[in-house]
Order: C-alpha cells, then sequence, then structure tokens
C-alpha cells in the first residue's frame, strides 16, 4: 500500500491554501469588524432603551 505522499502534493495544497488565505484575510476582518461594530451598537441602543 503506497502512502499518500506519493499521490498527493501536500506541499503544494498547503501553499495554495496559504496563499488563499492571504488574500482573503484581509476582507474577512473587515467583516468581522462591521459586524462586531453593529452587534455593539445594537447592544448599546438596547441597554439605553432598557433603562428607561
Amino acid at each position: 500500500m503506497e502512502s499518500l505522499g506519493d499521490v498527493w502534493d501536500f506541499s503544494f495544497f498547503w501553499g495554495v491554501f496559504g496563499f488563499i488565505l492571504k488574500l482573503v484575510a484581509p476582507f474577512l476582518m473587515i467583516i468581522i469588524a462591521i459586524t462586531a461594530v453593529g452587534l455593539l451598537l445594537f447592544y448599546v441602543v438596547q441597554a439605553i432603551r432598557n433603562r428607561n
């Protein structure tokens, strides 16, 4: 039985995965930041409404 190292080129796959991750990471961080700010504003508005 042959090992998977002979069938798949894992170094190439990890290289491509790292490249895609480096390409997508800034956009992903922007989406996460917008979501976090939106949730923070939502909870602040909700806390102010519940106070009165």
